[in-house]
């Protein structure tokens, strides 16, 4: 993709989920601005997993063992999308959130810097849109979560059981399936040295994220920290992965 190409698509999926962010704080004004925000994240996080999903089981070879090629364009699709995605939520993030998970905001940067290089460069999309489609497989649950208890419903079966799901979901995908990627991706031939740089940084924010996962998991299992932990968890509260 040439550079003015790539400018001008960022540019415009940037403009679109910014557009999409100030609708909802106009249809819904009795809503905090962090609620709205929150509701692009889930919407985004279908885009990506309906686009990933399509585009990969139909266009594209199988990531553990052809990665580093050229790219499509659904997959230059994808990561258009999904980089404006984040370049909306960074600068959001940072003119408007007073607290900041500096993990997230390493994910962000990681992203937005490795998906537009292999958006100029034409390479490594099939793994890039693999690892896109991995990430947001537990989004959706992680941001309901805070949906619900910003709405008060912190008590019965939904709620615990979107907890317990996510926590085991985002521990067989992030840690299990991405440890086994990774080491897979960084023995491979192909890929540039730079794109595995990416993929490590991107393992090790994983990594990061499960580790707050657990302590939180951990307060709210220990009969002294329950409480606390029901009431306060900023670890979480703070992330949009």
């Amino acid at each position: 993709m040439e550079l003015p190409e790539f400018v001008l698509l960022t540019m415009a999926s940037f403009i679109g989920w910014s557009a999409l962010y100030r609708a909802l704080c106009f249809l819904q004004p009795h809503k905090s601005y962090e609620w709205n925000s929150r509701i692009v994240v889930v919407i985004h996080a279908g885009t990506i997993l309906v686009m990933s999903s399509v585009f990969g089981f139909f266009f594209s070879p199988w990531p553990f063992t052809h990665p580093g090629g050229k790219s499509n364009p659904y997959e230059n699709s994808t990561m258009v999308v999904c980089n404006g995605y984040f370049l909306y939520d960074f600068i959001r993030s940072m003119l408007y959130d007073t607290r900041h998970n500096r993990a997230m905001v390493l994910h962000h940067l990681v992203c937005i810097l490795f998906t537009s290089a292999s958006l100029v460069s034409g390479l490594s999309g099939t793994e890039i849109n693999f690892s896109l489609f991995l990430a947001e497989l537990t989004n959706p649950m992680l941001q309901i979560r805070w949906l619900m208890r910003n709405a008060g419903i912190t008590e019965g079966i939904l709620y615990e059981l979107n907890q317990v799901v996510f926590l085991v979901a985002f521990f067989i995908i992030r840690v299990g399936i991405g440890t086994y990627w990774i080491y897979h991706y960084l023995l491979h031939p192909v890929p540039h040295l730079f794109f595995k740089l990416g993929g490590i940084l991107l393992y090790a924010v994983s990594i990061i994220f499960m580790g707050q996962i657990m302590i939180v998991a951990y307060n709210k299992l220990s009969p002294s920290g329950r409480k606390e932990s029901s009431e306060n968890l900023p670890a979480l509260d703070k992330t949009k992965i």
